[in-house]
């Protein structure tokens, strides 16, 4: 960077530029600009009006909100292995794969709140509640997209939906099934 010395005597419109630039640089010319530190030009800030006009975010929830939210996911979680209606295939089971989304989404959102609002036993069982949603899609999801040793549809074809749903309950109750009747012989 050039040095800001004295001006020829004859070149006003170099003073005037020179003493411009020092106006805008108010630090000590020998020194490099990047080796002074940053000092704000703004007055204190305290008193003054903010720099934004968007409002600040509410501050955490209330202690009774924040388990009402995370208990709203666990009580559904807990009701969905109930569910009783067939879930083998069609509209049955995109209700069951929208319930189950339902409940990892409520996991999620009352381990959000509880975050922000500091309560570890509501985040861990929030938490639970999502791994738990991600368990019970996986158990319908995974043996559709042939991830899994049996292969279901998602579709019904050809009273496929009066079948039982292949749960693995549906299966333990067909194994016992079978092996009282070799008993019976």
């Amino acid at each position: 960077m050039a040095r800001l010395g004295k001006v020829p005597a004859g070149n006003q419109e170099a003073a005037v530029v020179d003493s411009l630039i020092k106006k805008l640089r108010p630090f000590d010319t020998k020194r490099q600009p990047f080796d002074r530190p940053f000092v704000s030009e703004r007055a204190s800030t305290l008193g003054a009006r903010p720099l934004s006009r968007m409002r600040p975010i509410g501050g955490p929830m209330r202690p009774g909100a924040v388990w009402g939210c995370v208990a709203l996911g666990l009580i559904l979680g807990i009701a969905l292995p109930q569910w009783p209606y067939a879930r083998a295939c069609g509209g049955w089971l995109l209700l069951y794969l929208t319930a189950v989304g339902t409940v990892v989404v409520a996991g999620a959102w009352g381990a959000r709140v509880s975050w922000r609002s500091r309560i570890g036993l509501a985040h861990i069982v929030a938490m639970g509640t999502m791994i738990w949603g991600l368990a019970l899609t996986a158990q319908e999801v995974l043996p559709r997209v042939g991830y899994a040793k049996t292969r279901l549809a998602w579709r019904c074809h050809d009273g496929q939906a009066a079948a039982p749903s292949s749960t693995s309950l549906f299966a333990l109750t067909r194994h016992l099934d079978v092996g009282t009747t070799d008993l019976v012989r």
